[in-house]
């Protein structure tokens, strides 16, 4: 199989490639356009800014679980998989017509076949997923919490080969040759990180101003995968068989700041993944890209009345996950309004400074059940038929 420069492919993905904008899923937050710096509750502190844990300490001596928070997005609006679907029934049956010696097959099954490989120039997909779990433990001295988070980008592309399409089209239907495996590719590229950490945070007071620090070390494991085939062999769900994966286990650090200048109000700065890594896929035909894993530096602020909540995250650097793709850089903003003492409704929005990703919305609700129970679901949706949803439990005890 001949496959072009990756560098190619990628380019062909689109502007608004890879949704999720803060490498977890947290129901409340994602509903508030993932705004959650200085708004997160307690079950998502870790993951957002371990700061936010001292500043709830002083509001309750629960302990909070979360189990678990389940996140999906992903786009294809090309309808790509489904288009390879249609190319691969096209190939087999051209197969079948020459080893029948089939004329009339074989000329409508190559004619089929170059329309779905025309179909297919420039398509792209991309889905991302994650899935996640914490304790919040309300020690008075340092709060703390223990959390794991696993995430995954995928992006896919199909890399169509005009010598495909030349040779069906000279193909002669009285005189066909073998058919051999299509120049034409599927190819996908992920990366994946599994975070396993302990979010420490420290309350202090600057001129009787509470201000808190927080601190997270986390062992951290990067998975890539790097999936390339002809495009008649092209299952999209085979892309994190073992055969394509690496992987490699590292230690990372998360760090936050949080402030309350006045009742209500709580200024917050968060910085993840502080030391960079680039892992590179297993290569193919000596292809391979790089998933990085770099620093993320937030800031945010949220002021809260007694029934509402309304928070706007600012990203303060681009982050790029894959070589070859445009970094992003995301404002967020969203509120919460309690509309009963069991029943929270939430909206968000997102937009990338960078312009790399398209602008989503999003809309949530969360419900408590008596005192321990609570119910979060959030939906997303954004252009070129960009949607996902989260859904999570958490229990107070």
């Amino acid at each position: 199989m001949k496959l072009s420069q990756l560098a190619i492919c990628m380019a062909l993905l689109p502007s608004s490639a890879v949704l999720a904008g803060q490498q977890y899923y947290e129901a409340r937050s994602d509903a508030m356009g993932g705004a959650s710096v200085a708004s997160s509750n307690r079950e998502g502190a870790a993951m957002a800014n371990p700061a936010l844990l001292a500043l709830h300490a002083n509001q309750t001596d629960d302990y909070a679980l979360l189990l678990p928070s389940f996140g999906l997005d992903g786009a294809d609006k090309d309808e790509m998989v489904d288009k390879f679907d249609s190319l691969q029934d096209s190939y087999d049956a051209l197969e079948s017509a020459i080893d029948a010696s089939d004329v009339s097959g074989i000329d409508q099954s190559r004619l089929a076949l170059i329309d779905d490989l025309q179909a297919l120039q420039g398509n792209s997909a991309y889905m991302s997923a994650g899935l996640g779990f914490a304790i919040a433990i309300p020690t008075q001295r340092i709060p703390m919490a223990i959390y794991y988070n696993s995430y995954i980008d995928a992006v896919g592309v199909a890399d169509i080969e005009q010598s495909d399409i030349d040779t069906l089209t000279a193909l002669d239907p009285l005189n066909p040759p073998d058919i051999e495996d299509l120049n034409s590719a599927g190819v996908v590229a992920a990366g994946a990180t599994s975070d396993f950490g302990v979010a420490l945070s420290m309350p202090l007071s600057i001129v009787n101003m509470p201000v808190t620090v927080g601190i997270t070390p986390k062992l951290q494991r990067i998975d890539t995968y790097f999936y390339a085939v002809s495009a008649n062999s092209f299952e999209a769900s085979d892309f994190n068989d073992d055969k394509y994966r690496t992987e490699e286990t590292t230690f990372n650090l998360d760090i936050g700041l949080a402030m309350q200048p006045m009742e209500g109000m709580v200024i917050g700065l968060s910085g993840k993944n502080l030391i960079s890594k680039d892992v590179d896929t297993l290569a193919i035909d000596d292809r391979r890209v790089s998933y990085k894993v770099e620093p993320i530096i937030t800031a945010g602020i949220a002021y809260d009345w007694s029934d509402f909540t309304v928070t706007t995250d600012l990203d303060l650097v681009d982050y790029q996950r894959f070589d070859g793709l445009d970094g992003t850089q995301y404002w967020r903003l969203g509120g919460e309004m309690r509309a009963t003492d069991w029943m929270s409704l939430r909206l968000g929005y997102r937009h990338d400074l960078e312009d790399s990703t398209a602008d989503i919305y999003s809309v949530g609700t969360g419900f408590k059940v008596g005192q321990a129970f609570r119910f979060d679901f959030t939906g997303m949706f954004g252009s070129d038929n960009a949607v996902g949803g989260v859904i999570q439990t958490s229990y107070h005890f």
